[in-house]
């Protein structure tokens, strides 16, 4: 009997136990038997409460279902509802763990938390709906529908907060759990929740404080926050954004550092991933920022996500990040796309960074952005912007001011840092606007590499770039494709790169090409600053600016200095405008042009400086050092210059290299000098043409108006003036000129007027040293045509052509020690020394040595030794004097005049010569006697001596000292010499 009666003990045991853990609700009355109200009760700590399916909808009249257990309260799959009627809240959950499963939870009505209240306790929402809750307090109401307060952990999983409202955040949900507690939204659908204005932040999701929120798969759509947040807010803590939607929140703050229509960051650790789409947000307030995201002083990461056709009224479309140093933003891999800002200012279509934040971008796509003054793509605040592996592309800024723009970039006073990435078809619109592709304004740093910049345009100038830095900042571009940007006009300025005063700029390999400007500089334009250009290619860009100081198809260098070095090439540009000038080069008034290693080829100007036009001035103008001047060319108006044009008393150096097979309309083929100094130095002037008809044009290889024009060591061959009557084949020194010639060589060169090797108008012309010959007129002059006094000294003039003056015609005058084969109009009043009516004996031009090519004295020339033993300076190829008096003309012998047959037959080749210390000469079978060879220094030092037998001699001189040293080689009755160079 004893036994069962424990049994049955037990047995009511059991049962109890199972009515306290396992409720079922069977009636939607607020309270009484069968309520949710008593079965939450009746549950227990760790029971469980289900409704029975004729339960759709429980109303809650007396106040809030309290739990401070651990619970579980589950409805069917379809969801019961529970609604309050707006008379209270429906949960306050104060401990334990809860779990809520397939419950809709509606018309709550609390001062905070008007759906569900959370502190100290473990929530997890399955398969819920939390709407149309309102926190109505006056000023700190918060968590329309949930309120997760100190203490609280909440995961809402697979479930639906919309219409919910709060006065101050959170409008679908707060949490204030404090670090290290928070929320998890797992597929979570957040519509149309909304907060009011005191203050009014996040529309769908806030976070007070350091709480930390993890949000997956969730979609955001048309909810909104009175000032800050329209989707989330987030605190100091960190919020984890993954494979989620938000689209079309909006945020509504008046002030420059509210908005956020998606997010807001206020502090904390932002991290959105992994596809995550934000979709035409807006921040519409006043000075709304940040359509998508406005990052408050927290940390931005973005990754593999899309941020679209989000709006705001002041900045950042996209993004607006209002950071300080030593924050950083960043996005890798991300679509930042048609997003836009409106006028107050309107800055920063895709993203806006303000204050000194910096930002690392990495293989992002920006694309279709708008702004409606600055930074139709990026704007960079005054911290370092690092652009890797993106496209720029199709962005627009439509700022009206000559210092606003940037279509793709706009850089403000920070570090823009681009490399890998390609910058192309973006616009500066506005009335004034500058930087299609960039803009790097006062008091920045912009630097790219291995990158495009490419099809931008700009109203302005800049149609790639604009620089606005200032005196000590720039531009370093470095392998850059700059290539098919433009300029409006207005005026249309740089239609590759525009440099607005004194910033500097460093261009390194890469290629300035097909780019177009209104006015001037159509690759590039130079302020006041210095314009480094090392390796580049610059070619087929245009400037069509119609004014005479306008134009500079490849450059344009307004006042500064631009130096181009190692083998850059200006080639194929165009300043086409009515008297465009400077078809490669246009160096205006107070610049400064230094070119060296490098080539200026193919370009034309309307009006004057096919290659180069140099309107520098008075102390300024241009050098060249060892560049090729080739194949350029001038229109008609007038058409001056061919190669290189100076306009007023700007100076000119060209030192080595070429200037050939250039045209000019009119005069200058090849050079044309203003009034300033012209230095022609060991140069090629070659195949050049100036074709104006009047006889004082001309000029084939130079045109010298007035100025100063000293040419040395040069050649001058080839040129021709194919106009009716102009003069001047080789050189025409117009009115008031002087002109040097000194140890140069003038030859081949035709003109139909008067001088095809030389014409003179000028003030003088002093020729030393010179050949003058194979010169071919169509009227008189051959050789030289002096209409005012030529006067020349150890100087040829041979082998000219012309109807009458030969070689000479006019007033030329001789200072002794020259050699005129034809005098047939006795003009030349003949010096003692002077040689007159004899062959020359000159060789072809041919390359015997030097920089550039001569006539090579034959052997028995009388211009051995005729030249006046005073001047002993180097010849043409820049040898010494040798054996006694100099040669006539600009060739200088390196042998003495040979004794019977043996220099002929005896000595075939001496080689190589230069040498580094060993070297052959070579003895003809001719030869029968003993040879023995000196060798003397330029002292007359005897160095050593050898025997030598017919066939090949092998001689060493190793442990000599560098130099030339003169080779005297004898058979006892006949002696030849010899210069050899030891290097």
């Amino acid at each position: 009997m004893r036994k069962n009666f424990t049994l049955l003990i037990c047995l009511i045991f059991v049962g109890m136990s199972s009515a306290i853990h396992a409720q079922v609700v069977t009636n939607g009355n607020d309270s009484g038997e069968g309520s949710l109200r008593q079965e939450i009760i009746d549950a227990g700590a760790g029971g469980t409460v289900t409704f029975n399916g004729a339960v759709t909808t429980v109303t809650i009249s007396s106040g809030d279902l309290d739990i401070p257990y651990d619970l579980t309260i589950t409805g069917p799959a379809t969801k019961v509802t529970i609604d309050a009627n707006d008379t209270s809240r429906i949960f306050n959950i104060t401990g334990g763990t809860v779990v809520l499963n397939n419950l809709t939870i509606t018309d709550g009505t609390a001062v905070n938390g008007g759906g569900v209240y959370i502190t100290n306790a473990n929530v997890r929402m399955n398969n819920c709906i939390v709407s149309n809750n309102v926190a109505d307090g006056a000023t700190t109401s918060s968590g329309g529908g949930i309120y997760n307060d100190v203490g609280g952990v909440l995961t809402v999983n697979n479930s639906q907060v919309s219409s919910n409202s709060a006065n101050r955040a959170g409008g679908g949900i707060e949490d204030n759990s404090g670090a290290g507690l928070g929320i998890t939204l797992l597929f979570v659908r957040m519509v149309s929740n909304t907060t009011g204005s005191t203050p009014g932040n996040g529309g769908a999701l806030h976070i007070t404080g350091a709480g930390d929120s993890n949000i997956t798969g969730a979609e955001l759509f048309n909810n909104s926050a009175s000032a800050e947040g329209g989707g989330f807010w987030n605190g100091t803590g960190t919020m984890i954004i993954d494979s989620s939607r938000l689209l079309s929140n909006r945020a509504s703050g008046n002030n420059s550092d509210q908005g956020g229509g998606g997010i807001y960051n206020n502090g904390g650790n932002l991290i959105v991933r992994n596809n995550t789409i934000i979709n035409s947000n807006a921040a519409n307030g006043t000075s709304g920022s940040g359509g998508g995201i406005l990052n408050n002083n927290g940390t931005l990461n973005v990754s593999d996500s899309f941020i679209r056709s989000n709006t705001a009224v002041r900045a950042g479309g996209g993004i607006e990040e209002n950071s300080v140093a030593g924050q950083l933003l960043t996005l890798t891999n991300v679509e930042l796309s048609t997003n836009q800002t409106s006028g107050n200012p309107g800055n920063g279509g895709g993203l806006h960074i303000s204050g000194a934040g910096d930002s690392n971008i990495t293989a992002s796509l920006i694309r279709g952005n708008l702004a409606s003054a600055e930074g139709g793509g990026l704007w960079n605040g005054s911290g370092v912007m690092a652009i890797l592996d993106s496209r720029i592309t199709l962005n627009t800024a439509s700022g009206a001011a000559p210092d606003q723009g940037g279509g793709g970039i706009y850089n403000l006073s920070g570090t823009l840092d681009i490399s890998s990435s390609t910058i192309s078809q973006n616009v500066a619109n506005g009335a004034s606007g500058s930087g299609g592709g960039i803009l790097n304004d006062a008091g920045a740093t912009l630097n790219v590499s291995d990158s495009e910049i490419s099809g931008n345009t700009a109203m302005r100038a800049g149609g790639g770039i604009e620089d606005n830095s200032g005196a000590g900042l720039g531009v370093s571009l470095m392998n850059v494709m700059l290539n098919d940007n433009s300029t409006g006009s207005s005026p249309g300025n740089g239609g590759g790169l525009h440099v607005t005063g004194a910033g500097d700029i460093s261009i390194a390999d890469g290629s300035v090409t097909t780019n177009t400007a209104s006015s001037e500089g159509g690759g590039l334009w130079n302020g006041s600053g210095t314009m480094n250009i090392d390796g580049t290619t610059i070619d087929a860009n245009t400037a069509s600016g119609a004014a005479s100081d306008q134009g500079g198809g490849g450059i344009y260098n307004l006042s500064g200095t631009v130096n181009i070095t190692n083998g850059a090439t200006i080639t194929n540009n165009i300043a086409d405008g009515a008297a465009g000038s400077g078809g490669g080069i246009l160096n205006d008034a107070g610049a400064t042009l230094n070119v060296s290693d490098s080539e200026i080829s193919g370009n034309t100007a309307m009006r004057a400086g096919g290659g180069i036009e140099d309107n520098s001035g008075a102390g300024l103008g241009v050098s060249l050092m060892n560049v090729m001047l080739n194949d350029n060319s001038t229109g008609s108006s007038p058409g001056n210059g061919g190669g290189l044009h100076v306009t007023g008393a700007g100076d000119t150096s060209v030192v080595l290299g070429t200037v050939n097979n250039n045209d000019a309309s009119s005069e200058g083929g090849g050079l044309w000098n203003g009034s300033g100094t012209m230095t022609v130095d060991r140069v090629t002037l070659d195949g050049n043409t100036a074709s104006g008809d009047a006889l004082d044009n001309g000029g084939g290889a130079i045109y010298n108006n007035g100025g100063t024009l000293i040419v040395t060591q040069s050649t001058l061959s080839n040129n021709q003036v194919d106009g009716t009557s102009s003069a001047g084949g080789g050189i025409h020194n117009g009115d008031g000129g002087d002109v040097t010639l000194l140890r140069s060589t003038v030859s081949g060169n035709t003109s139909n007027g008067p001088g095809a090797g030389l014409a003179n108008r000028g003030a003088s012309f002093d020729v030393n040293a010179s050949t003058i010959a194979m010169n071919t007129s169509g009227s008189t002059g051959g050789g030289i045509a002096g209409v005012t006094e030529v006067t020349i000294k150890n100087t040829v003039v041979a082998y000219n052509t012309g109807t009458s003056g030969t070689d000479v015609f006019g007033t030329v005058t001789s200072n002794d020690y020259n050699l005129v084969q034809n005098d047939d109009l006795n003009i030349f009043a003949a010096m003692a020394n002077d040689i007159e009516g004899e062959d020359p004996m000159l060789d072809a031009l041919a390359d015997n040595g030097g920089p550039t090519m001569t006539h090579a004295n034959q052997d028995k020339s009388p211009t051995y030794n005729g030249g006046d033993p005073a001047d002993m300076f180097n010849d043409q190829r820049g040898l010494p004097v040798f054996d006694g008096p100099r040669d006539i003309g600009s060739f200088e012998s390196q042998v003495t005049l040979s004794i019977g047959d043996f220099s002929k037959t005896g000595i075939s080749s001496i080689y190589p010569n230069p040498t580094t210390g060993k070297f052959y000469v070579e003895v003809g079978n001719s030869v029968s006697s003993k040879l023995r060879m000196q060798i003397v220094s330029m002292t007359g030092q005897l160095m050593a001596d050898f025997d030598m037998s017919v066939g090949r001699n092998e001689i060493n001189i190793d442990g000599m000292s560098t130099g030339i040293y003169i080779l005297n080689i004898s058979d006892g009755n006949n002696k030849i010499s010899h210069k050899l160079i030891l290097q």
